[in-house]
């Protein structure tokens, strides 16, 4: 790796840009994606549940294999990473775009994932090394943020117009030039980095997750489709609780385990992952729903349906400001509260306004989900820094994995279950908005439960 003291203002910018690309094209591939359902649907002549499968796939392979990814990167070198994760991912992109049938689609989506999940935390690593020597490591971490808050946040009208102008295939085809661009650059400008450890990776503890989680998920999605007391079908819940409880024994008998057991037994660490995981499960959940409901229901385009979702996904930005401002006046700990609460009424009054107008008209929906974005946008960065204190300077790395797993593991849930929703429900898209904020107000209950009990209490 070039020293950060070699590099121009000019350098360091576009290294900064290149590795934030990686970031951008796996959020475009979960929002931007979702709003393609309904015309994979179409073309490919699929049912619901079937093509929920093209969003379920990549999110549990990214989710579940960024823990074991982090390990790689530190023994094999963030460089050789990097490269490899992002040329996968351009291939499997590349296949989707030109996919003719679902099954090759969902397999291809999940090669995508593992793609993802191999350059996101190496890109992370070149960054740090790139600019740890010096004090531009706040500037440069505080620009990264803000290309990845403005990716998610324009996520879905970027994706909606693609699809309308370009098709379906699009959102996948413009992953190709920029996965590229992304490798020469790294290739061309990147030395290749010493490994950090040459420790043991426990490989069989992340595939056992991988198993545990992936049979969950069938039962979930698949039970609509078979019946959730058919022997097919619960062979997946029997598969869950044998897969789990060896991943459980498996990593207590480990000398190297993918999350260390100082971290597990730590109430403040468990209880924040568990927040992450609960406001991701509800705002991915959120972003399928709305996608479907704008054009399904109310049958606007796909780059309409990415517009009106547009304004949720922004204030998301504010909510980080607002943060960022009175972080250190009020405290982590009270804004996770207050910032949760906010969230909750937020969905309260989106169940409330299902019951009282129907069908649900798309103002009503913007001004309710940017009261809860607002409340996730002050969340997020809230309970990432109780997380990250929780776990301190040791543990740091293992944090911001885990930080990143059950952000993907909760959208992978959230998707999950709002698609078994919508299966079960068909076309009585009423019901399907009712039982989603439902669910929400289910979520942010326990989410502040969960904060007051274990983080608010805590004695300092």
């Amino acid at each position: 790796m070039k020293q950060e003291a070699q590099l121009t203002k000019g350098k360091s910018i576009t290294l900064l840009v290149i590795l934030s690309l990686g970031f951008v094209m796996a959020v475009l591939d979960t929002t931007g994606v979702v709003l393609a359902v309904p015309e994979i649907k179409k073309f490919l002549v699929v049912s619901i549940s079937n093509s929920i499968w093209i969003i379920n796939a990549y999110t549990l392979a990214l989710g579940t294999f960024l823990l074991l990814a982090g390990n790689l990167a530190n023994k094999f070198g963030a460089r050789r990473m990097l490269v490899t994760g992002m040329s996968l991912f351009v291939l499997a992109s590349l296949g989707c775009s030109f996919a003719g049938n679902i099954n090759l689609l969902i397999l291809l989506r999940f090669i995508q994932g593992l793609g993802a999940s191999l350059f996101m935390p190496a890109s992370m690593a070149i960054l740090y090394q790139a600019f740890s020597t010096s004090g531009k490591l706040p500037k440069m971490l505080g620009i990264w943020t803000t290309i990845i808050s403005v990716a998610t946040g324009t996520g879905s009208f970027i994706g909606g117009t693609l699809i309308q102008y370009f098709g379906w295939r699009s959102v996948f085809l413009i992953n190709v030039p920029i996965g590229i661009v992304t490798v020469t650059y790294i290739l061309m400008t990147v030395a290749h980095d010493q490994p950090i450890n040459h420790s043991k990776i426990d490989v069989i503890s992340n595939l056992l997750l991988v198993l545990t989680i992936s049979s969950l998920v069938i039962f979930l999605v698949e039970g609509n489709q078979f019946g959730y007391d058919s022997g097919r079908i619960l062979t997946f819940l029997i598969a869950t609780f044998i897969f789990g409880g060896l991943f459980i024994l498996k990593i207590s008998r480990s000398s190297a385990p993918i999350i260390p057991r100082q971290l597990l037994v730590n109430p403040e660490f468990t209880a924040t992952n568990l927040v992450g995981f609960l406001t991701n499960v509800s705002l991915y959940g959120i972003v399928l729903v709305l996608g479907l409901y704008y054009q399904m229901a109310l049958h606007f385009s796909s780059m309409l349906a990415g517009l009106l979702i547009l304004p949720g996904m922004t204030v998301l930005i504010i909510g980080n400001l607002f943060y960022t401002k009175y972080a250190n006046t009020i405290g982590s700990k009270k804004l996770a509260i207050y910032a949760t609460l906010l969230t909750l009424l937020g969905a309260a009054l989106m169940l409330i306004s299902s019951f009282l107008v129907q069908p649900v008209p798309a103002w009503l929906i913007i001004i309710n989900f940017a009261i809860m974005s607002i409340g996730i946008g002050v969340v997020v960065p809230s309970s990432t820094t109780l997380l990250m204190q929780a776990s301190g300077k040791q543990y740091s790395s293992i944090a911001g994995a885990t930080l990143n797993a059950n952000k993907q593991i909760g959208g992978l849930f959230g998707t999950a279950i709002m698609g078994m929703i919508i299966s079960n429900l068909g076309s009585n898209w009423n019901g399907i908005i009712q039982a989603t904020f439902l669910i929400n107000v289910i979520l942010y209950v326990l989410a502040a439960s969960l904060l007051i009990q274990f983080v608010l209490k805590r004695k300092a």
